[in-house]
């Protein structure tokens, strides 16, 4: 009997401590509003603490306030996916004030009917990472949208991963055509993408194309007439080769069957003018956050302006303000330490005492830098279906080094010398590297 006594003590003990695990678990906001990690992607977590330290295991320096930034780091298709998510997990660990953090918090590739903006939402202590916005509306709204949500924000800092259009369109061959098909894209197998571009490439002309030849100084990046032409060359490529294939029609077994460079066209059709249609996206929304900036810089003049009224409310209301980094997601792949690095000098404060956010020393940042390029090399040996699709390890050097493979290249070749796309790629490369240098011709 003393025996069942001390058993039935012993488990009513583990009962009651299991259950006090989980009621903390439930009750802490923290842990209710995080988004779930991804073991697999998140290795960065295997190789350091949950919060970084230093090795005298000091905390970086958190410059308090009572409402502190909000964090939005926006990419597209085959722009960063897990990056993003690691660079999140480094904001995390670093910034002990934020709260929160959302992936998708609002729709990717919606906007509201009338404004042609998502309706953001943001709140300050909290971190974003979205996919594929949709920033066709004015200018105006969507800075409205961006720092009046709620009105006691300090401000947004903005991450804004880009990429070179040509290695997002092979990057995005490469990965749809892989065998077995990558988990979460059966859609492929029963998507007929011609029927899809033309459902939607008339929509996404007037979307895109009033910021692409509406823009005071703005050089055409392509033209109306280019939208019926890019459909033709998928119908093309589709429906002339759609006997030949005996286990069905679907988009998948395209790219499975047709020469890479055939199967490279077809599937820049779909990035560009599909359901999709990233690679513009990212155009628009490099322009749409340029016109911010501009207009951030007249915010005593926008403080007058009616669809912003708001701002008029008070002198703090001067202090808010959209801070964008642009960043190239082929940086990360080359030099993931360098590009690291980057990102941590943006996210850190520096001589502004008032300014939100952390300090991290210089020595804090190489070692934070140094872990996430391990991680990342780790990946490409590894064989990382998101990456070695693209890339190869240099292993002729003694320094660890990531290079373009060379099928990669050959495929680029035939992309640039594409009539069409040559000419429609070629233009928004130079805005993504006259972004990524600070210069704009474009505006």
């Amino acid at each position: 009997m003393a025996r069942k006594k001390v058993r039935l003590c012993l488990l009513a003990a583990i009962g009651l401590t299991f259950l006090g695990v989980l009621l903390r678990h439930v009750n802490d906001p923290k842990r209710l509003h995080h988004v779930r990690h991804d073991d697999n992607l998140n290795l960065l977590h295997r190789n350091s603490s949950r919060r970084l330290s230093t090795p005298q295991q000091q905390q970086p320096q958190l410059l308090h306030s009572s409402e502190g930034y909000t964090y939005l780091i926006i990419h597209y298709h085959k722009s960063g996916h897990i990056l993003t998510q690691n660079l999140r997990d480094i904001l995390l660990q670093i910034d002990p004030s934020t709260q929160r953090n959302y992936i998708d918090r609002f729709p990717r590739r919606q906007h509201d009917p009338h404004t042609k903006c998502p309706h953001l939402t943001l709140h300050p202590n909290t971190i974003y990472v979205q996919s594929s916005p949709d920033f066709f509306c004015d200018v105006n709204v969507l800075a409205e949208e961006l720092l009046s949500r709620p009105t006691k924000q300090r401000g947004v800092k903005l991450i804004h991963l880009v990429r070179n259009p040509f290695k997002m369109a092979i990057s995005n061959y490469k990965y749809h055509s892989q065998d077995p098909l990558p988990e979460g894209e059966n859609w492929m197998k029963r998507t007929n993408p011609c029927a899809v571009i033309d459902k939607s490439a008339a929509v996404y002309a007037q979307l895109v194309m009033k910021t692409l030849t509406t823009t005071p100084g703005a050089y055409r990046l392509m033209e109306y007439d280019d939208f019926p032409i890019i459909q033709s060359m998928c119908h093309r490529l589709y429906n002339n080769n759609n006997q030949q294939f005996f286990h069905g029609p679907g988009f998948y077994m395209h790219l499975l069957n047709l020469p890479p460079t055939e199967g490279l066209i077809l599937a820049t059709t779909y990035l560009l003018l599909g359901h999709g249609g990233d690679i513009l996206r990212m155009a628009n929304n490099i322009i749409k956050l340029r016109q911010l900036q501009l207009l951030e810089q007249k915010i005593i003049h926008l403080r007058q302006h009616s669809s912003l009224r708001q701002f008029r409310k008070s002198e703090e209301s001067k202090k808010r303000k959209v801070q964008v980094l642009t960043m190239s997601m082929d940086h990360f792949i080359l030099h993931p330490k360098a590009a690291t690095i980057q990102f941590l000098d943006y996210i850190s404060s520096k001589d502004d005492d008032h300014d939100g956010g952390v300090r991290l020393s210089s020595q804090e940042k190489e070692e934070i830098a140094t872990r996430y390029e391990q991680m990342y090399y780790e990946k490409v040996t590894a064989g990382d279906e998101h990456i070695t699709s693209l890339l190869s390890k240099n292993s002729d050097e003694e320094d660890s080094t990531v290079v373009m493979s060379e099928s990669s290249m050959k495929l680029e070749t035939s992309l640039r010398e594409n009539v069409i796309f040559g000419r429609i790629l070629g233009n928004i490369e130079n805005l993504v590297e006259e972004s990524l240098r600070g210069v704009h011709n474009w505006y």
